[in-house]
């Protein structure tokens, strides 16, 4: 096993006075160190006060540009008492980020390597090296050495540290609450939850089910991230898609958290097929819906501005053949009404059901089918015209809203383009 090394200030402030004291004498009495695993030699420098104050050099330590050696980047580190946002106080360094520890690391241990280690990049000391203080007390601070390039890391309290490669801005806090084991860091060494539920607490009732929306949910999501972790872990993978209309996941049946923009469906089968749900804003665990591994498509908003919803009722209106067919809830238009609505999807099964998935189109004017055999129901908003031939040739007929049954109305598998205002 190897050993620990664990630098403690109050050991080399007590022995280095012990060594003055005695002048050199082998039997000087020493401080008891804060751990049992005390580093031979101090990368620490201490000095009070915030670079700026010290005159640290420019583009060196924590002002050092992306990509400088090492020994330029790691010459000094600034650790002082501030804000960000609405998190307060927190540790920042020179250049106001944000400092974070990892609850799944030891004391005095780092348990975030390899890519851990490239996401939350460690706050490293060179040997020797500066560290300036403000707002935290000196005794807290220590150095271990990583178990896995041997580069002193610095500790608060025994509690190594990091910034978070995606907090791209001074102050930015991206990485707080991450996989509900990264926060922000108090000048005491504490962790900083600020309005997030702290691990093994029971979160607030509001908090306790996911967004889940009613089956007749307008869709209104156009983009979602996809974590394999739970919680938005950024531990593991994740990956990007976006509309309109349904689209695949190209790592399928394997997200366990998602963030959207809006209202979205998912599925547990390929073009949005097989089991679904409406989620309506950021799920942290996809089991409470159901969908934990499971989601291989997802269904967007359409992209043409007239949104997509999951059911409701439609109007029908005979203009120029069909039979007219209709429900109480339907609309009757005149042959010559105004065209308003801009897109719309067309589903394989009926009640918007898509058992062979769906298809959008959108004008402005008229757009030809791309597989008139899989359209037995419509979603859309507003009006529009249906016509059995191409180029909105033979028969036709207008519609308003959505088409539950396509059938009932004598254009089942039969719509081969419509025409949409414009």
């Amino acid at each position: 096993m190897s050993r620990k090394h664990v630098v403690s200030l109050a050991a080399l402030v007590a022995g280095a006075a012990a060594m003055l004291a005695a002048c050199g004498t082998p039997d000087a009495p020493q401080a008891s160190p804060a751990t049992s695993n005390v580093a031979d030699s101090s990368p620490l420098n201490l000095l009070q006060g915030t670079a700026k104050s010290n005159n640290a050099t420019p583009n060196t330590g924590d002002w050092a540009p992306q990509g400088a050696p090492a020994a330029v980047a790691h010459s000094w580190v600034q650790l002082r008492a501030g804000k960000a946002g609405e998190l307060d106080p927190v540790v920042l360094n020179a250049a106001n980020k944000v400092i974070y520890v990892f609850d799944k690391d030891e004391k005095n241990k780092s348990n975030c390597v390899d890519q851990c280690k490239v996401t939350w990049p460690p706050v490293e000391i060179s040997n020797p090296g500066k560290v300036f203080v403000a707002g935290l007390n000196p005794r807290d601070l220590s150095t271990i050495k990583r178990p896995d390039d041997g580069n002193y890391q610095i500790t608060l309290k025994g509690k190594p540290l990091y910034t978070f490669s995606k907090d791209l801005k001074p102050f930015d806090t991206n990485g707080e609450a991450v996989g509900n084991t990264w926060w922000a860091v108090t000048p005491d060494g504490q962790r900083n939850f600020g309005k997030n539920t702290p691990p093994g607490a029971t979160p607030p009732a509001t908090n306790t089910t996911a967004p889940t929306g009613a089956p007749g949910t307008t869709l209104t999501g156009t983009s979602a991230i996809l974590f394999d972790d739970a919680n938005f872990s950024e531990n593991g993978a994740s990956q990007g898609v976006s509309g309109p209309g349904c689209q695949k996941v190209f790592r399928p049946s394997i997200a366990s958290s998602i963030t959207t923009d809006g209202a979205i469906k998912l599925w547990d089968g390929p073009n949005c097929t097989g089991k679904s749900v409406v989620i309506t804003g950021d799920v942290k665990d996809l089991a409470s819906v159901g969908m934990d591994n499971a989601v291989r498509s997802i269904r967007f908003a359409d992209g043409t501005g007239s949104g997509s919803t999951n059911n409701g009722g439609g109007g029908v209106n005979n203009s120029g053949g069909g039979n007219g067919a209709g429900t109480a809830t339907t609309t009757t238009n005149p042959g010559n009404a105004t065209l308003t609505a801009t897109g719309a999807i067309l589903d394989s099964g009926k009640n918007l059901s898509e058992p062979n998935g769906s298809q959008g189109i959108s004008g402005p004017g008229c757009a030809n089918v791309t597989t008139p055999s899989l359209v037995s129901s419509i979603q859309a908003s507003g009006t529009y015209k249906l016509w059995t031939g191409k180029d909105c040739t033979g028969k036709s007929m207008i519609v308003t809203g959505n088409q539950n049954d396509l059938a009932a109305i004598g254009f089942d598998k039969a719509v081969y383009s419509i025409r949409f205002a414009g």
